[in-house]
């Protein structure tokens, strides 16, 4: 089901300087320079240990858990230890907040669930607040999450990931990770409760008893389908808003569920992004 890759524990996803993979993103893109609005109070910390690569304690006692990302974890039945994709992650984080001043703005007002802190971690001075988020992302050891933590710096992170997986870098070499084809309802076998990013052309959108239903396949149950809830829609904007109209060419992401077939719930705009005529795969 996947293949190990050595390049990603020892290629530059891991070996540039911190904030590097970032800068040459950031000098590619010059417009997204500093596209975060945070609104939170920024606050001083200091990382006591990272746990893992996208999680952090925090010298205060704190759990911290970096917005917007997805950094690597063990698949279920696997050892953390035997899997190297999760431990480069952590790895790469560790050397991130080894003995730096770290700014801290929380992305959500409240703790999660865990009782863990959501928020950005950026270097001080940084220009842009999404910081280790993006950098993680731009190394290719993290994907983007698109949750509601991401949406103020919905553009950074989206490109710095995008950046990673042009290159080629970190989790982008490997098979469990990579873009399925959301016409292929196969490529989801065994991917019910896992995060998963696809790309394909809707066959059609529609509406039943409030619900909106987008499908990447003639046969609705042998492809990826979209699943927006009454509210959900409402909310976005509608189909229109959000690109979703039959022949489109969309990239989209979220956990796996399934119905009569594999399906997505679409809860924030960044889980769809409206390609060209190219796939990016």
């Amino acid at each position: 089901m996947f293949q190990s890759a050595p390049a990603f524990l020892t290629g530059p996803a891991i070996a540039l300087p911190a904030t590097t993979a970032l800068a040459l993103l950031l000098a590619i893109h010059p417009s997204l320079a500093a596209p975060c609005v945070l609104s939170a109070k920024a606050e001083s910390v200091r990382v006591e240990r990272a746990l893992d690569g996208d999680t952090a304690a925090l010298a205060d006692g704190r759990t911290l858990r970096l917005a917007g990302i997805l950094a690597p974890k063990a698949p279920l039945g696997t050892r953390e230890a035997d899997w190297p994709l999760a431990d480069a992650a952590a790895t790469t984080l560790r050397a991130l907040v080894a003995g730096r001043p770290l700014v801290l703005r929380p992305a959500l007002a409240s703790p999660d669930r865990h009782g863990r802190i959501v928020g950005y971690l950026a270097p001080e001075g940084a220009a842009d607040p999404a910081g280790l988020s993006a950098e993680l992302l731009a190394r290719g050891v993290a994907r983007a999450a698109a949750d509601r933590a991401g949406r103020d710096c919905r553009a950074t992170l989206l490109a710095a990931e995008d950046g990673a997986r042009r290159a080629s870098l970190g989790l982008w070499t490997n098979t469990y990770y990579e873009v399925r084809d959301a016409a292929d309802g196969d490529a989801f076998a065994g991917s019910v409760g896992r995060f998963e990013i696809a790309e394909g052309r809707v066959a059609s959108v529609r509406t039943v008893n409030g619900r909106l239903y987008v499908n990447f396949g003639r046969r609705w149950r042998d492809a990826l389908a979209l699943v927006l809830s009454e509210a959900a829609a409402k909310r976005l904007g509608g189909a229109e808003a959000l690109g979703l109209s039959p022949g489109a060419r969309l990239r989209v992401r979220g956990m796996i569920e399934r119905r009569l077939g594999p399906t997505i719930a679409v809860t924030e705009a960044a889980q769809i992004e409206k390609l060209g005529l190219a796939s990016a795969r």
